[in-house]
């Protein structure tokens, strides 16, 4: 009889062991609920880091520099603009991928690092799994603009091309790295016109300034960059795909040049922000709202830029339909990267 009490006693012990247990996990369970809760709803409640990929002078960083003070305005933080350029874009891609998925580092990226380098070179990072996708800025099928240096004997495309046909060897690009459009439309320019122009990584503070100084002979860049060292005399405009450039009027057309292949640019430009892997969803829902009401106060002068309301589940299932369809072009292609 004794032992059955005993039995039954330390029976009831387990039992209220596990109960007492139960019921404090319950509670850690429900504190960190409504922790979470808590700091998702009061985000942000601290400074905003926006990450520009490439460094001072490409139009991402322009962009970056033109958005921050508005969703610092929208959103009551500071946001700063750090770029973290190098390897084509790819390595702010990298870092951005061990960030805390917590809304206070953001990133602007766009075609280059999200779409053609994870198909033409080893990155680390898996554009579609590591990052969280918030909304699509801008897509646009627009203007690149030739330029050259200004100490260069030449003042159209034509000239150009016999210039380099007659001197080999004696002209250099440059671009932002391999496997961005920019140099992807240089080697385009040398397929069209049979010369080889090797395409070097500009990695100074302004690359503008690089090609400007004669330490490259020649680039393409985007007009809103290219615009004020082109009408200050620091490089010479020569041509602009995809019609006339509102930024560069004067300026002609790789058609109106004598070389019309230049604008079948299957490369087609959009950038848009996007989170680490994780983050929650009431954030970026927060943060996508925001961004879109940022997006309609712009004033753009380039018509060709097409802005339209986007959710980060549609920025989502975009972003891997252009991996599906620029890795085919890739590999079909032949484009020549390593």
């Amino acid at each position: 009889m004794k032992t059955i009490m005993r039995k039954n006693k330390m029976t009831i012990l387990w039992v209220a062991t596990i109960l007492i247990v139960f019921t404090a996990l319950s509670s850690i369970g429900v504190i960190a609920q409504i922790s979470t809760a808590g700091t998702t709803s009061a985000y942000p409640n601290r400074p905003i880091v926006l990450v520009a990929p490439f460094p001072r002078g490409h139009v991402t960083d322009t962009e970056c520099r033109r958005i921050a003070p508005l969703l610092a305005e929208a959103l009551g933080q500071p946001v700063t603009v750090e770029n973290w350029p190098g390897k084509s874009g790819t390595v702010a891609l990298e870092k951005m991928k061990h960030v805390a998925p917590d809304g206070y580092t953001l990133i602007m990226h766009g075609i280059q690092g999200l779409a053609i380098a994870p198909h033409v070179m080893k990155v680390g990072y898996d554009p579609i799994v590591d990052f969280t996708p918030i909304i699509l800025e801008f897509y646009k099928v627009g203007h690149l603009v030739l330029v050259a240096y200004p100490g260069l004997p030449v003042n159209s495309v034509q000239e150009l091309i016999a210039y380099g046909k007659s001197n080999p060897g004696k002209l250099t690009a440059g671009s932002f790295g391999v496997a961005t459009n920019v140099h992807l439309a240089m080697l385009q320019f040398n397929r069209l016109t049979g010369l080889t122009i090797p395409v070097a990584e500009l990695t100074g503070a302004n690359i503008m300034d690089e090609v400007a100084a004669g330490k490259v002979q020649l680039m393409v860049n985007f007009p809103p960059t290219v615009a004020p060292y082109a009408k200050s005399g620091k490089v010479k405009a020569l041509a602009v795909t995809h019609g006339r450039a509102p930024l560069l009027p004067d300026v002609p057309t790789f058609e109106e040049a004598g070389l019309p292949g230049m604008d079948e640019n299957t490369f087609r430009g959009w950038q848009g922000f996007l989170a680490p892997a994780g983050t929650p969803p009431e954030i970026v829902a927060k943060l996508n709202a925001e961004f879109w009401k940022i997006f309609q106060s712009l004033n753009d002068k380039d018509g060709k830029i097409i802005r339209h309301a986007n959710s980060p589940e549609e920025f989502a299932a975009f972003l891997k339909a252009e991996n599906a369809r620029l890795g085919k072009f890739v590999k079909d292609e032949g484009i020549g990267l390593k």
